[in-house]
């Protein structure tokens, strides 16, 4: 008890210190901005479109990280756009291709493309021009589709496209309205896999549509690419579609604040790629996750990722310290030259207790050796077999000691001397015996 009253204050004095680098150290991070934030809002889309879901998938995944994503409802991908720009607004934000972005918006990644779908009940030309006083839902405000809807319309001169002229329409209503007959044709940007396209695309009564001069239109409609949907892709046993489509297609973009803290863009980018990487069934999804087709700035951290990984560092250290680990050694470095000093002195404190276990024996095994020698001819049988039984006793300590394989050979060069000292010995004791 007394012991343990005694080694208290320096418990406590070692406690108090802990504390004390504990709380320099968190004040360096905090000025630093090292430490990221553990929550960040996205700007994605109406409950139920592809973009909303997306955002759902990617807050499942920052949420293993203890990040919370909130997500904003909106109107679709205009919105989204004016969103991220507000000074209130938005951190991230999935905004389709062609769609323009403010200043000090950086693109994350081109996550997939989004084709335009164009669905018609019946027979109807593949030409907008054509297409007269049939009802279109073209998606609603602040929605991409209705963006796309607009310029097409004035590439084409469509009048059946005007604003005036279309139901304002889009994603799972849209879907619903032209199932039910409500519209006859049905305008959709949306990735493949948008859930409401099922329907449409079992559907006997609707066909998928090219639209007539698609490749004039892909090169006129900014952000745009031409693919072809292959015959049979989407269900190879009903053959749906039942032969190519070519389609008009943009690239969603996950874009973000210039100002996005580094840690942040490593955990999305890591959700990007589980989320979208290889899960595409168009062709062209094999591109995507990408640091291309972003229209906008490329956050340089971001392309890193997509184009080399990540850092094998993330098995063993914190993803925010291996995603800013330059900054990180400005705490470090410091830290560590205040260190140096103790540094090179405790391998040779540790190496000294080590050898003074072997080298503390020589005293005594030299002490014997010269009483051995000096008084070879008066040392009686009690005495000398005394001595023998002490070299013994020091011989099973050097055996015993627990030592690194770098210090044994100091423990073995010692033992051979002992061994030396006792031979003399033995010999004397047989002498003196005889």
């Amino acid at each position: 008890m007394k012991a343990l009253l005694r080694s208290l204050p320096f418990f406590v004095l070692g406690l108090l210190l802990l504390g004390l680098l504990a709380g320099a150290t968190g004040y360096v991070l905090r000025q630093l901005d090292l430490l990221p934030p553990t929550s960040l809002s996205i700007a994605a889309g109406a409950p139920g479109s592809a973009y909303h879901d997306a955002a759902l998938a990617y807050g499942r995944v920052l949420d293993r990280d203890g990040i919370n994503l909130q997500i904003m409802e909106t109107d679709g991908s205009v919105e989204n756009a004016a969103r991220i720009g507000e000074d209130a607004g938005a951190d991230i934000a999935l905004v389709q291709g062609g769609i323009p972005l403010g200043p000090d918006i950086e693109g994350l990644a081109a996550v997939q493309v989004e084709p335009l779908w164009v669905f018609a009940r019946g027979s109807v030309p593949d030409d907008p021009h054509l297409w007269g006083p049939r009802r279109v839902a073209a998606g609603g405000e602040g929605s991409g589709t209705r963006l796309v809807a607009d310029r097409i319309a004035a590439i084409t001169g469509a009048d059946s496209l005007a604003r005036g002229a279309t139901a304002p329409l889009g994603g799972a209503r849209a879907a619903e309205a032209l199932l039910a007959g409500d519209v006859a044709l049905a305008l959709f940007v949306a990735p493949a896999d948008a859930g409401y396209l099922d329907a449409l695309l079992a559907s006997a009564e609707l066909q998928l549509m090219s639209l007539a001069h698609s490749e004039a239109l892909s090169l006129k409609l900014p952000g745009a690419r031409l693919l072809t949907l292959p015959s049979g892709i989407l269900d190879y046993a009903h053959s749906r579609p039942p032969e190519d489509v070519e389609l008009l297609a943009l690239v969603t973009r996950l874009v973000a604040r210039d100002d996005l803290h580094p840690a942040l863009v490593n955990r999305l980018v890591h959700a990007v790629l589980e989320v979208h990487g290889g899960r595409g069934i168009l062709p062209a999804d094999r591109d995507y996750p990408a640091s291309t087709d972003l229209g906008v700035p490329t956050n340089g951290y971001a392309a890193k990722l997509l184009a080399d990984g990540f850092s094998p560092l993330e098995a063993y250290l914190p993803y925010w310290i291996v995603a800013q680990f330059n900054r990180v050694l400005l705490v470090v470095l410091p830290a560590l030259l205040l260190l140096l000093p103790l540094l090179r002195v405790l391998p040779a404190l540790y190496g000294a207790i080590l050898s003074r276990r072997v080298y503390r024996h020589y005293a005594r095994v030299h002490e014997i050796d010269a009483e051995l020698m000096e008084h070879a001819q008066t040392l009686r049988v009690p005495r000398l077999q005394s001595l023998r039984a002490e070299l013994d006793a020091i011989e099973r300590k050097l055996l015993r000691a627990n030592l690194p394989n770098s210090y044994r050979k100091q423990a073995y060069t010692l033992l051979h001397h002992l061994d030396y000292v006792r031979k003399r010995g033995d010999e004397l004791l047989r002498e003196t015996d005889a």
